[in-house]
């Protein structure tokens, strides 16, 4: 028996010796802080181990941090963010493994940004905990240790009203007695006192800038734009005030939050819109003032153009600005817009060349309102040029004919009132073969002479002529060469001297010719040859 229970005990001590290496944990190559090197390159840690830095409210700070392996083993490295302030967070980093020490890659060291984010809508803080703790494990053993990276953090809030409440203009202290020392008093102070400066605004720069401007802009232009300039300072006024109002009143953040962003809105919307009426009316005042001056070719037909670059800028700056508020990035939207751009580009060349081609005839001039064109042998009156099209009158002025302005570019355009209104105009008319020539020539050179129609400053104009055209069937074609005084009447006075030329041909003795047919019957029994 005692032989028996020897053995077993044998065995079992046997047993555990076999075990008990397997159940005992080496430490000895268990992962630590000397084995992992962490750093932060461009801060300065204070005595107490941190970091000390300041952060505004709605921004972020982002730090390098390298992380060195000095071990012969493979780490893993996972960043957590852990902060004592709900308005403080950290983004989510990527883990990343670092190779054994003397890695000929240098992937033993490796770096990764990480940024610290701060609400928009917070008050200001002094002293807020931010650690970055860096999980590091040994790929082998699967220990671990955990790496800290402490911040102390500065918040600077703009909408911090601790220093603003119940002060006059936000600034001085309310130290009056009972029942004034309430923050309605400094709030209805500060409110008649911006108004007080609004309104000595108006009465300063709203004369003065009327006044620089009063050559330019006629009496009831002048009235709109004092009336404009009034309404855009009082609008400023207000909106600057909303701010410091509600500090005054202690009202919560987010409620400052929220009217801040409405009334910003609201003060870019009148301003983009008082801008540019007051910028149209400069425009068209500068406009029509030089277009009085003698030989300018500037007039209100490039309106359109300071229009449309006016609305453009204005467009772009106040959408940009409104979604600039309301925390938008502009970045994508600007990368859709340059999308947008090409494909509207590729599927409105046309549209793209009438508006390029309206440009081109607003800024080079070829012909102004009024003008009359020759476009393929038809008489035309300038009545608008547009951005896409321009109009004309008939000459007649009995109907209006629009061209899409890539089609006006590309013809070839006479204009025959550019530089002087006088026109050659030439008259064709048949004479008898039987009659004299020169007395014909006569007859038509004398209704020149005595017409009011026809300039006879010779020095100038050339002499009015009779040339020999061709020789027609019914007669001999005659042409009347005589510089009239203005294209505009060309179709009054051309007939007019016709009917002329036709009564004082036939007192001379000179009939129109036309042509005749002479029909003979021949009987039956005609004769041969």
């Amino acid at each position: 028996m005692v032989r028996r229970t020897a053995a077993v005990s044998l065995v079992l001590i046997m047993l555990m010796m076999c075990i008990a290496p397997l159940c005992i944990q080496d430490d000895s190559d268990a992962i630590t802080e000397e084995d992992v090197k962490v750093s932060v390159p461009g801060f300065i840690e204070a005595g107490d181990g941190r970091i000390h830095t300041f952060i505004g409210n709605g921004c972020s700070k982002t730090v390098m941090v390298y992380v060195q392996n000095k071990t012969d083993h493979m780490l893993d490295v996972a960043f957590y963010g852990m902060s004592d302030n709900s308005h403080i967070t950290g983004e989510i980093v990527l883990n990343m493994t670092l190779m054994p020490v003397g890695d000929p890659e240098g992937r033993d060291v490796e770096k990764r940004p990480y940024t610290i984010s701060v609400a928009e809508v917070t008050p200001s803080y002094k002293d807020v905990h931010f650690s970055i703790d860096l999980f590091v494990t040994d790929l082998v053993d699967d220990s671990y240790i955990v790496l800290p990276v402490k911040f102390v953090f500065e918040v600077v809030s703009s909408f911090d009203t601790s220093s603003s409440y119940n002060r006059f203009f936000g600034v001085i202290d309310n130290t009056l007695p009972e029942p004034f020392n309430t923050p309605l008093v400094p709030f209805f102070v500060t409110l008649l006192t911006f108004i007080l400066v609004a309104f000595v605004a108006i009465k300063i720069l709203v004369p003065v800038i009327s006044a620089f401007l009063s050559e330019e802009i006629p009496g009831e232009e002048r009235r709109r734009l004092r009336t404009l300039l009034t309404f855009g300072v009082l609008t400023i006024s207000i909106a600057l005030f909303i701010d410091p109002g509600l500090r005054i009143l202690g009202a919560d953040l987010d409620s400052i939050f929220l009217i801040n962003k409405i009334a910003t809105t609201i003060l870019i919307i009148v301003l983009s819109v008082t801008i540019w009426k007051i910028y149209m009316i400069v425009c068209e005042g500068i406009l029509r003032r030089l277009g009085r001056a003698e030989g300018s070719k500037i007039d209100l037909t490039l309106l359109p153009i300071f229009a449309m670059i006016g609305k453009l800028i204005l467009w772009i700056l106040g959408t940009a600005s409104i979604l600039h508020v309301f925390g938008f990035d502009l970045s994508g939207i600007l990368i859709s817009a340059g999308i947008v751009t090409l494909g509207i580009t590729l599927g409105a060349q046309s549209v793209l060349s009438q508006f390029f081609s309206g440009l081109v005839l607003l800024l080079t001039r070829p012909f102004s309102r009024g003008d009359y064109l020759l476009i393929n042998d038809v008489t035309y009156v300038v009545k608008k040029v547009g951005l896409m099209y321009t109009e004309f009158m008939g000459e007649e002025f009995d109907r209006v004919t629009t061209m899409p302005n890539n089609t006006v570019a590309a013809a070839t355009i006479v204009n025959m009132s550019k530089y002087d209104r006088a026109y050659r105009l030439y008259i064709f008319f048949q004479v008898p073969y039987s009659i004299d020539l020169k007395k014909a020539e006569e007859v038509m050179l004398q209704i020149a002479e005595e017409s009011k129609y026809v300039l006879h400053d010779y020095s100038k104009y050339k002499k009015p002529v009779v040339k020999l055209i061709d020789f027609k069937d019914a007669g001999v074609e005659l042409r009347l060469d005589a510089t009239i005084v203005d294209f505009a009447k060309k179709p009054t006075i051309q007939s007019d001297l016709k009917k002329e030329l036709y009564v004082k041909l036939a007192e001379n003795g000179i009939e129109v010719p036309y042509n005749r047919l002479e029909v003979v019957l021949m009987g039956d029994e005609a004769e041969s040859p």
